[in-house]
């Protein structure tokens, strides 16, 4: 599909179209983008530490964390940023940023960067983290979203549907809720067709009813939630509507779940990696299942024990530096997942591949009367209404069809009624009475694939 003419914001002139000013730096970026994903993997890197060294001095600087974290490992940064010394930053993880509070955020920003926001990484590995995002930050997240659509060549005159985690009372089946374009990113640069959202704790019956009635043309989920609705579509008897594409995001997609959805749906099937932290760490190449890695807004790096960049084809783990971020910097942070490099992309851009995703795989809770649902464990209202007692780790398990126990580790003990006042919060969330077993572990472990999950259905 061509690109759309983008929308004028005078009314008198509408060839060429005149785009606001947000607009017209989505525009702009939008070009960027579409020259520096050629350019080389060698002349990508070049730029991208390039500008690590602005924002490493940044840290520094302004950044208490990093101050101390440079001056106890004897960390100078010199004139001209490379991967020999980047890799001798220390790792970071996300208890590293939470146990330095105040510490990780900027004393001081530079200019033009807009407005400051607090954002929330959403505590689906039990350990939500606090961070700061700028204007800036946000435009670029944006932009990036807008090049997915237009590397997929998506319609903007079509409905796009998502089912996705909301708060309890929001988007529920059937009625959901409708927007009238495709949201922010897109909103102010191109005219685009209607939305469709629903809650993912949604019941499947619900789903599946707002799925007939709204029958968008793309539909975004969690891949785990989308096999859930097509096998109970299935024992139904009931034929799925005609969809373009179905899109992933939110979790590992396996090969056996895209090839089971692309042959259910007779649609196109394409994934998203991304995180609550940074946004987009990489997309789906138009061409092939493997990603491109996101290289003008983070340097990923897939590293082995010592810290040092994997091989295409081997294992590692997945540490990212936002290269935009100068609110709470993300310098070589550890985010949990596993993955794989791929060789060099046959569609002959530069943006380096990620072959595989050897990411968290989302629980479904089971109920009683055989529904199986993406749980809601309101650990949002927890973390906020106990702040105090230093929540560091959350994980619900479900050991049977009648009894889940509810792992929490903190900073300080739990009075009688503040234990009654946490099931009470689980019990609403999950909508079902569970004999709930309340317990207080020092130490919540890592599943195998290395994520700390939130949710685990032992069934």
């Amino acid at each position: 599909m061509e690109t759309p003419t983008p929308l004028s914001a005078l009314g008198s002139i509408q060839f060429p179209a005149i785009p606001d000013a947000q607009a017209s730096l989505q525009l702009a970026l939008q070009y960027q983008f579409e020259h520096s994903q050629w350019k080389s993997a060698t002349e990508i890197e070049t730029a991208q530490f390039n500008q690590l060294q602005i924002l490493l001095k940044h840290a520094q600087q302004n950044v208490p964390y990093y101050t101390k974290l440079f001056e106890k490992h004897g960390i100078q940064i010199p004139e001209r940023v490379d991967r020999v010394f980047f890799e001798k930053i220390p790792i970071s993880n996300r208890k590293n940023y939470q146990d330095c509070g105040d510490d990780f955020s900027s004393k001081k920003m530079p200019e033009g960067h807009g407005q400051m926001a607090v954002g929330r990484t959403s505590g689906s590995t039990g350990q939500p983290l606090k961070f700061g995002r700028s204007s800036i930050t946000q435009t670029i997240w944006r932009a990036l979203s807008t090049r997915d659509h237009l590397w997929h060549g998506r319609d903007f005159t079509k409905k796009i549907g998502a089912i996705r985690l909301a708060p309890p009372d929001y988007a529920p089946a059937p009625a959901g809720v409708q927007g009238n374009n495709w949201g922010a990113g897109v909103d102010k640069v191109f005219a685009s067709g209607p939305t469709a959202f629903l809650n993912a704790s949604s019941p499947l019956e619900g789903q599946l009813e707002w799925l007939l009635r709204e029958k968008p043309s793309y539909l975004l989920s969690f891949p785990s939630s989308l096999v859930a609705l097509t096998r109970y579509a299935e024992q139904k008897g009931v034929e799925l509507p005609e969809i373009l594409e179905l899109r992933c995001v939110g979790e590992k997609l396996s090969v056996e779940h895209r090839t089971y959805l692309k042959d259910k749906w007779r649609a196109k099937v394409t994934d998203i990696y991304s995180c609550e932290e940074m946004g987009y760490l990489a997309l789906q190449c138009p061409k092939n299942e493997h990603y491109h890695i996101q290289s003008e807004s983070v340097l990923l790096e897939i590293v082995d024990e010592n810290g040092r960049a994997c091989a295409p084809g081997t294992r590692g783990r997945v540490v990212i530096t936002s290269l935009n971020n100068f609110v709470t910097p993300f310098i070589r942070y550890e985010i949990g997942d596993i993955a794989e490099y791929g060789a060099p992309c046959s569609c002959g851009r530069g943006l380096p591949v990620i072959q595989h995703i050897h990411g968290r795989t989302r629980n479904r809770l089971l109920l009683p009367n055989g529904e199986n649902r993406m749980p809601r464990l309101g650990e949002f209202v927890i973390y906020k209404k106990y702040e105090d007692a230093g929540i560091r780790q959350l994980k619900c398990i479900q050991h049977s069809l009648e009894k889940v126990e509810l792992q929490i580790v903190a900073a300080r003990a739990f009075t009688e009624i503040e234990q009654k006042d946490l099931i009470d919060i689980l019990l609403k969330n999950l909508g079902h009475t569970f004999e709930v077993e309340l317990t207080f572990p020092t130490e919540i472990l890592r599943n195998p694939n290395g994520k700390l999950e939130v949710f685990e259905c032992r069934i």
